[in-house]
């Protein structure tokens, strides 16, 4: 039984570990565990890329009629 639950346990121990490793660099990236006023990164997205996402959903809608 002890040893069932070392292995659980050790098992649990490695998910979370993993799930961390992925979660806590966006965040160390993002500025959230630091002093500074502004949290976040800057998007830059170029005019091409912002006209394809303005018009995205009109292009379905003038095909739907």
């Amino acid at each position: 039984m002890n040893k069932i639950f070392g292995i659980i346990i050790i098992v649990v121990i490695l998910f979370v570990g993993f799930l961390l490793g992925y979660s806590i660099p966006p965040f160390i990236h993002a500025g959230v565990f630091s002093d500074r006023e502004e949290k976040g990164v800057e998007v830059v997205i170029d005019e091409e890329t912002e006209k394809y996402y303005d018009n995205l959903f009109k292009d379905n809608d003038e095909e739907d009629e």
